[in-house]
């Protein structure tokens, strides 16, 4: 969006009276602090003159991104896991990456929004205090990514401890 933006040689204020949103709001969805609604992508795409699907690409493409550099750096962490494993390592190593970078976003929402949301069934009930449901989807993937590390550490050679080493227990 940014870069479709400057093409346009507009400011951010600019371009956010032209995609009928206000600047600040703009400004949080370019930094990608917030993530905007159907409505607002449409009003944004139709301001910059791209598709939908432009839009919702470069986010793809954004998360693709941040999954191969978690993916680089797990296959550092682990790169002693023998070779013969390595069909199970990749797809541990993948899932562990996806995991890591959903879980950053998540957190990021719940760091920003808060546990608990007020709730009612009606405009009649009075509005209680409720946890968000990403905050269940956080312990959730936060176990499941805790899961993989360790199937992943147990992959790891043991390490051969000297004669010294055993003799003090370490």
């Amino acid at each position: 969006m940014k870069e479709k933006r400057k093409e346009l040689k507009l400011t951010q204020v600019e371009f956010a009276k032209k995609a009928k949103v206000s600047s600040n709001y703009y400004s949080s969805i370019e930094k990608g602090t917030n993530s905007p609604s159907l409505d607002v992508l449409i009003r944004i795409s139709t301001a910059l003159d791209v598709s939908l699907l432009y839009l919702l690409n470069d986010r793809i493409d954004d998360m693709e991104h941040r999954v191969d550099e978690e993916v680089d750096r797990l296959q550092k962490i682990f790169n002693e896991i023998p070779r013969d494993q390595l069909n199970v390592v990749e797809g541990l190593i993948i899932q562990a990456a996806r995991l890591r970078i959903l879980l950053d976003d998540n957190w990021k929402d719940i760091l920003e929004n808060g546990e608990y949301e007020k709730f009612s069934q009606s405009n009649n009930q009075v509005p209680y205090d409720r946890k968000r449901p990403i905050v269940d989807n956080y312990d959730n993937r936060d176990k499941t990514y805790q899961s993989i590390i360790q199937q992943l550490t147990e992959l790891l050679p043991k390490k051969k401890l000297d004669r010294k080493s055993k003799l003090l227990g370490r």
